[in-house]
């Protein structure tokens, strides 16, 4: 029997990338400083921190431990080394589980269900609740799907069939330095009845979506006593309610690709590598945005320019505690939809 490798295997070199070195010149520093200089705005510091990093500086190194394969045909071997696995902050590990993850919920979760994705935020003012209390985050997707189960079923003017949803819990937008607590999600765009059919509703409206969104997070947040009414009265005289949900187009249940784009996009990293210079000579980070990345020999103008220091430690804010599930399943029928998070 003649083997036919399909590819080549290169190892990456985790070690020469641009946050591998940032990681390794300061994150000892940053230990030291952080009661200091990042506490006020940062919060405290987290022992999850060390034991993250140490792991990724050890993701990648065949000195920490390795598998070998071997293929019995062309009898051939090649030592894989043993990765980090840590959500969050390892970039390849992360968009390894992205991959993955987007993989089983369009093989596995959808099943022949239409759906949509929502993108909700909340305003500036309100972030603080969560940087400092990461347990208020599920309080995002609990009230978003109350919000869009009551208005589903009131479109269908059905109480017994539920809209299935999963909701993915990020802290980082485009710049990795903000504390940016928003929910994506998919939901299936009508109600699922018992019996597994669709049972379709209009277009939802996200403005009214939204509104019932913003009505039962704040109640929420009252009744946890993270915010006061005063602050509740100020929120109602803002001409933008400060709220947004975007809503996306209808993905078929056909359309695999776009499915799994979408399903990896809910859950990419917070920074990407190709978009990371780091500067030891000056200490400094340089982070391009989406539309500025680099082409060929050609360097565009830089997003920003921050110290090393202060890029390291608002990275590690996103890092969430041990056993934190941040993508949350929100079932139509437990036959259809999986429960794995």
């Amino acid at each position: 029997m003649e083997c036919h490798p399909q590819g080549v295997y290169r190892p990456r070199n985790a070690q020469d990338t641009a946050l591998y070195h940032l990681v390794e010149d300061h994150f000892d520093e940053l230990e030291r400083v952080w009661d200091e200089r990042y506490e006020r705005e940062h919060g405290f510091w987290r022992p999850v921190f060390r034991q993250v990093v140490e792991q990724f500086l050890d993701c990648g190194d065949l000195r920490c431990g390795f598998a070998r394969l071997w293929c019995a045909t062309c009898r051939k071997d090649l030592l894989l080394p043993y990765s980090c696995r840590r959500r969050c902050f390892c970039p390849s590990c992360h968009q390894k589980r992205a991959l993955l993850f987007a993989e089983h919920v369009d093989e596995e979760v959808l099943g022949d269900l239409p759906v949509r994705q929502y993108v909700v935020t909340i305003p500036k003012m309100l972030r603080l609740c969560f940087k400092y209390d990461r347990k208020l985050l599920g309080l995002l997707s609990q009230c978003f799907y109350a919000s869009v189960k009551e208005l589903f079923q009131d479109a269908a003017q059905d109480c017994r069939s539920l809209p299935g949803m999963i909701a993915s819990l990020q802290s980082y937008g485009d710049d990795p330095t903000r504390f940016h607590p928003h929910l994506h999600s998919l939901v299936t765009d009508g109600l699922v009845s018992a019996d597994g059919s669709l049972v379709p509703i209009p277009c939802p409206d996200p403005v009214q979506i939204m509104e019932l969104f913003r009505h039962k997070l704040v109640k929420a947040l009252l009744a946890c006593e993270k915010i006061s009414p005063r602050l509740v009265e100020t929120m109602r005289n803002w001409r933008h309610p400060g709220f947004s949900v975007y809503q996306g187009e209808r993905i078929d249940p056909d359309d695999h690709e776009a499915r799994q784009r979408l399903a990896g996009y809910i859950v990419h990293p917070p920074i990407a590598l190709e978009r990371l210079r780091y500067r030891p000579e000056s200490g400094q980070v340089i982070y391009y945005g989406r539309q500025q990345q680099r082409c060929g020999d050609a360097e565009p103008s830089p997003a920003r320019i921050f110290p090393a220091l202060d890029f390291l430690a608002a990275l590690c804010t996103h890092i969430p505690d041990t056993g934190q599930q941040l993508v949350r399943y929100y079932v139509a029928h437990r036959f259809m939809w999986s429960w794995a998070c």
